[in-house]
């Protein structure tokens, strides 16, 4: 049975706890969403390279990232790769910036699928009237496919924004304190497991909730902008 006294008890009296966890979350949302997406874009053009070590690099590297779970990509970086570059560096990495290297790294080749997909779906006429123009196939790319591509991708990066807020929960394995930390560190004390847990899963709902909504405003306006 859930204990709604209980539920409430936590809620008002740990409260800064859950707001300091979905900060992290936020955060590591905000920087893998901002940096994956300029990953993707490169990856993305990479795959359209003439050279095709590039091409198949790009390809391996979407195909391993797609194909393996976040939890080992992240263990794999956070305890092999990354403190190794970073000794060779001479530097410490700490463990945040790690995971936000391995969502970034995972939400990259995301990414660069959906941004693939969006040049796809541009008519091959728009290149050709920017070469009848003068514009070389980059100025092509940059000031007249590109735009067109991502107007068109922007659900689909407002989807994946919200699932990386859902799926940083999985760093709570490797002990940074985001939202799903926090709530399990609380609940192995109080031990209401359920109304602990309650409490986070309303958190996390409230933020898909609003970045859905905003996003929503904010493909709306660039629809509006396109009748205008």
């Amino acid at each position: 049975m859930i204990r709604f006294d209980k539920l409430f008890e936590i809620l008002t009296g740990k409260f800064p706890s859950f707001m300091q966890g979905a900060g992290i979350t936020l955060r590591l949302a905000f920087f893998t969403v901002l940096l994956g997406t300029m990953l993707g874009l490169i990856v993305a053009l990479l795959r359209r390279s003439h050279a095709a070590p590039l091409r198949w690099l790009m390809n391996a590297y979407i195909a391993f990232t797609r194909g393996t779970p976040l939890l080992v990509q992240t263990l794999l970086l956070v305890y092999g790769i990354l403190p190794n570059v970073a000794a060779l560096m001479g530097v410490k990495f700490s463990k945040l910036f790690m995971c936000n290297i391995a969502l970034i790294f995972n939400s990259g080749a995301y990414m660069a699928e959906i941004i693939r997909s969006g040049i796809q779906s541009i008519d091959a006429g728009q290149g050709e009237a920017a070469a009848t123009l003068g514009l070389s196939s980059g100025q092509s790319m940059r000031f007249v496919i590109l735009p067109q591509a991502l107007k068109v991708t922007l659900p689909a990066m407002g989807n994946e924004f919200v699932a990386i807020i859902k799926e940083s929960s999985i760093m709570y394995a490797v002990g940074v304190y985001e939202l799903t930390y926090q709530a399990n560190k609380l609940a192995s004390t109080n031990y209401f497991y359920i109304e602990t847990m309650l409490i986070a899963a309303g958190v996390y709902f409230v933020m898909t909730f609003v970045v859905s909504k905003l996003l929503a405003r904010l493909e709306r306006r660039m629809r509006l902008g396109e009748t205008t």
